[in-house]
C-alpha cells in the first residue's frame, strides 16, 4: 500500500508539473501572440461586425454543422498514420521561388495561402506562412517539397496583407523574420496585438474593418468580409474576448470571434485582384464583393473543407461558384498543397476545382509552388498528377 502511495504522489506530481508547463506556454510563448490595447478596441467595438463583446459573420454561421462531432483521437491517428492519398507520398514538384522575376503584373504562388505579387511598382505578399500551422511543435508540417520556398527567397516587401490570426494565416517566425523587410502591414482589427508582440513597430501597422480601405502609392487595398471566424488563445481562456467581456450567444448557433477576418481587393494599374483568404461560400460574394468587380484575376480558398464545418471551408465546387458570383475573369485555387487539414486527400481540392471550372468555362491558374507567371499566360499543367 505505501508503495502505491509513493507511486500516486509520484504521479501527481508529474501531473502537476505538465499542468504547470501547459499553463505557461499558453501564457507567455509568443506564439499566441498579444491582447488588443486600448486603442485597437476602441476601433473594435466601433465596427459593424462587432456585437455583444465579439465579431460575427454577415450569417449565421456555426462552426459545425454536423451532429458528428470530429474525433481528436481519430484525427490525431490519421496525421499520424495518414491513409494512401491523404498526404504526398514524395516531394511536390515545385519550382525554385526567383523574386528577379517579379516584374509589373506577375506573381507567384508559394503554398496554400501565400501569394507574391508585383502591382503598380509594389510588391505585396499574402498570409506568408512557412513554418508549422500549429501552435504546437512539430505539428501539422508543411508537406515535403523539391524546392520549399523560404522566407530568406523573399524581396523587400512594401505591404503584407494578413487576412486572420489563425495558425496557417498568420506565421509568427515568419513575422519576425520578415519585419525587418516589409514597409507595412495590413491585418483586420485585433491582429495588431499580435504583430506588435512579436516586435513589429506601431507606425508599420494598420488595422482595417471590413469594407475600409488603405492607400499604398497608386494602390487601394480593401479589407472585405469572409465567412469564417477567428482567433489566437484558447477559447477557454477567460479572458480570451477582447475586454474580458464573453459573448452572449453559444458558438454551437454562431460563431464569435475575438478578432475579425477577411479577404482583400486590390485596385492598382487599372487591375482588379481579390484575394479570398479562408471563407465558406456565402451571399457576401454577391452581395458585397462584386460590387468591387468585375476582378482580373481571384485566388479563392479551395481546401480544408468538410462536411463538418460546411459553412466556414468551401467545397471546390463552390470556389468556382464563388468566382462566377464576384466576375472573376480568372480564377486561382489557393488553400491547397502545403498542410493536411481535413479529411479529404491532398489532391482531391485542386481535382474538383479543375473539372468544376472546365464545366462551368471558367480560365484558371494552377501554377507550381514558386512558379512565377502572369494573367496573360495563366499556367495550366496538372503537375500534381506526377505526384504518387
Amino acid at each position: 500500500m505505501r508503495m502505491l502511495v509513493h507511486i500516486l504522489k509520484w504521479l501527481l506530481l508529474v501531473a502537476l508539473l505538465l499542468g504547470a508547463a501547459a499553463w505557461a506556454f499558453l501564457q507567455f510563448h509568443p506564439v499566441f501572440g498579444g491582447r488588443p490595447d486600448a486603442q485597437s478596441l476602441a476601433r473594435m467595438q466601433a465596427s459593424k461586425a462587432w456585437r455583444d463583446g465579439a465579431f460575427y459573420n454577415l450569417e449565421t454561421t456555426p462552426v459545425l454543422t454536423s451532429d458528428e462531432a470530429p474525433s481528436v483521437f481519430t484525427w490525431a491517428l490519421k496525421m499520424l498514420r495518414p491513409p494512401p492519398g491523404k498526404v504526398p507520398a514524395a516531394p511536390l514538384p515545385g519550382v525554385p521561388f526567383d523574386a528577379s522575376k517579379l516584374q509589373d503584373g506577375a506573381l507567384a504562388w508559394l503554398g496554400h495561402s501565400t501569394v507574391v505579387m508585383r502591382l503598380a511598382g509594389k510588391t505585396i505578399a499574402t498570409d506568408p506562412v512557412f513554418y508549422n500551422a500549429s501552435p504546437v511543435p512539430f505539428t501539422v508540417s508543411p508537406f515535403p517539397m523539391q524546392h520549399r520556398p523560404r522566407t530568406a527567397d523573399m524581396p523587400p516587401l512594401d505591404a503584407v496583407l494578413i487576412s486572420h490570426d489563425h495558425y496557417d494565416h498568420l506565421d509568427w517566425r515568419a513575422i519576425r523574420e520578415l519585419a525587418p523587410r516589409v514597409a507595412h502591414f495590413y491585418v483586420p482589427l485585433g491582429v495588431r496585438a499580435h504583430l506588435l508582440r512579436w516586435g513589429v513597430a506601431d507606425e508599420k501597422i494598420t488595422e482595417l474593418d471590413w469594407e475600409e480601405n488603405a492607400q499604398l502609392g497608386d494602390i487601394d487595398i480593401t479589407l472585405v468580409p469572409a465567412r469564417h471566424f477567428s482567433g489566437r488563445r484558447p477559447r477557454t481562456e477567460a479572458n480570451t474576448f477582447s475586454g474580458g467581456q464573453r459573448p452572449k450567444t453559444s458558438p454551437a448557433l454562431d460563431n464569435p470571434s475575438p478578432t475579425l477576418w477577411g479577404g482583400y481587393v486590390l485596385h492598382a494599374g487599372g487591375k482588379r485582384i481579390y484575394f479570398s483568404a479562408d471563407s465558406g461560400y456565402g451571399s457576401h460574394y454577391k452581395e458585397v464583393i462584386s460590387k468591387y468587380g468585375p476582378f482580373d484575376f481571384a485566388m479563392l480558398e479551395c481546401g480544408a473543407y468538410n462536411r463538418k464545418w460546411a459553412l466556414i471551408h468551401q467545397t471546390p465546387e463552390e470556389t468556382v461558384q464563388a468566382a462566377l458570383d464576384v466576375g472573376a475573369a480568372r480564377a486561382m485555387p489557393i488553400h491547397w498543397a502545403k498542410f493536411d487539414l481535413s479529411e479529404h486527400t491532398w489532391r482531391d481540392p485542386v481535382e474538383r476545382f479543375t473539372r468544376a471550372a472546365a464545366e462551368r468555362g471558367l480560365p484558371i491558374a494552377t501554377p507550381r509552388i514558386g512558379e512565377v507567371f502572369t494573367l496573360d499566360k495563366l499556367p495550366q499543367e496538372r503537375w500534381w498528377e506526377s505526384v504518387p
